[in-house]
């Protein structure tokens, strides 16, 4: 993850960023269109951050020492808005996984977890004809629904319970 910081304020989505200081209790939102306005999409979002705190009796100038155990010290931070989740929402239930076993009976790969089963099963039949020296299987958990014995290999009562 990088640094809200060595950011630029053009590389900021969304449509307003806050700034909270502890020190002096003060909060303040800013629109980006307007701040972009102000001061360019290529301000750094800490020079930004001094620019828009300027006014505060708590700021000391850069390179300054530190401030003391009975001093205070501007303590404002920048509250950017809230990334979007890439991540798809889960749905309820267990997935289905997709794995290619190897001679030993152990899983090689496990090529993909799904959830709704008719893409599963779909996803299973393309899948199969991918791999085609290969034992393929469609799991739910500890659940074989749908296998491909590999080919030569002696095939097992329950080779094939869900028909494909």
């Amino acid at each position: 993850m990088v640094d809200a910081l060595s950011q630029r304020l053009g590389d900021i989505a969304g449509d307003r960023l806050a700034i909270d200081c502890a020190s002096c209790r003060r909060h303040g939102s800013y629109r980006l269109d307007g701040l972009m306005a102000r001061f360019g999409p290529e301000i750094a979002m800490l020079d930004l951050l001094r620019a828009l705190t300027t006014s505060c009796r708590h700021q000391r100038e850069p390179g300054a020492t530190v401030a003391r155990k009975y001093e205070s010290q501007c303590l404002a931070t920048l509250r950017l808005p809230k990334m979007p989740d890439l991540e798809p929402p889960v749905p309820p239930g267990r997935p289905f996984a997709l794995e290619v076993w190897d001679a030993r009976g152990r899983v090689e790969l496990r090529l993909g977890v799904i959830y709704p089963l008719d893409g599963a099963v779909a996803a299973f039949e393309a899948i199969k004809n991918a791999y085609p020296r290969d034992e393929v299987t469609l799991r739910q958990g500890a659940r074989v629904l749908y296998r491909r014995p590999r080919p030569g290999a002696p095939d097992h009562v329950d080779a094939d319970p869900g028909g494909a």
